[in-house]
């Protein structure tokens, strides 16, 4: 499945010249980060379960699309999946968070897991993984394997930013699942990051 990715949006392109200038310092990054988290969350709702309804407006009843908000769980992969919280939030409070905590391995650049939040059943519910950067993509599939044993209705990939290795890895592994980027970059360099890139997200968005 080709992933969808939004960077010819004019707003996406002016949000990406100041994620990626060095310069930019993290309040702004993150807040930045923020609103294009938004805008690619907002896209991958084309995938969230819905109904069919009608509602009262002050004036006369109207057919109506009602996102099922309590049937949709967000999974951000720790850390840099933070960033990406309060704008699903925002666009969906009323959806359940859980959180899976995987670091990479520097020198092999496999991902290490060492935390999960996740109930033990999620039979029904859609999953929407949310993780800034798609590099290798193996954090994105190890987290695709917890949550794929808890029974979901569908499992959805939201990232700001990746790499054509990493799409590939998680195509390959999980054809089935749509994956939704801001940027689409041109490649890994050596040590596993996405060139051109925005240097490391969680070092960022934290100051760290």
């Amino acid at each position: 499945m080709e992933p969808v990715v939004l960077q010819n949006m004019a707003a996406i392109a002016h949000l990406f010249s100041i994620i990626r200038d060095r310069e930019t310092e993290y309040p702004e990054f993150s807040m930045r980060l923020s609103v294009l988290g938004s805008m690619v969350i907002a896209s991958a709702l084309e995938h969230a379960p819905f109904k069919n309804l009608t509602v009262q407006t002050p004036l006369e009843p109207v057919a109506v699309k009602r996102i099922l908000e309590k049937d949709i769980v967000g999974i951000p992969i720790l850390r840099a999946g933070l960033g990406m919280v309060k704008p699903f939030q925002s666009l969906l409070p009323n959806a359940s968070v859980y959180h899976i905590g995987l670091k990479r391995d520097e020198e092999t650049l496999e991902p290490d897991y060492y935390y999960d939040s996740l109930p033990k059943d999620l039979t029904g519910r859609t999953i929407f993984l949310l993780d800034p950067m798609l590099a290798t993509g193996g954090s994105a599939v190890a987290a695709a394997e917890l949550v794929s044993k808890r029974n979901p209705a569908a499992i959805v990939f939201c990232g700001i930013i990746g790499a054509p290795e990493g799409v590939k890895m998680l195509n390959t592994k999980f054809p089935e699942i749509p994956i939704y980027l801001g940027a689409l970059d041109d490649h890994l360099d050596v040590t596993g990051y996405i060139r051109p890139g925005l240097g490391d997200a969680g070092d960022r968005l934290f100051g760290t």
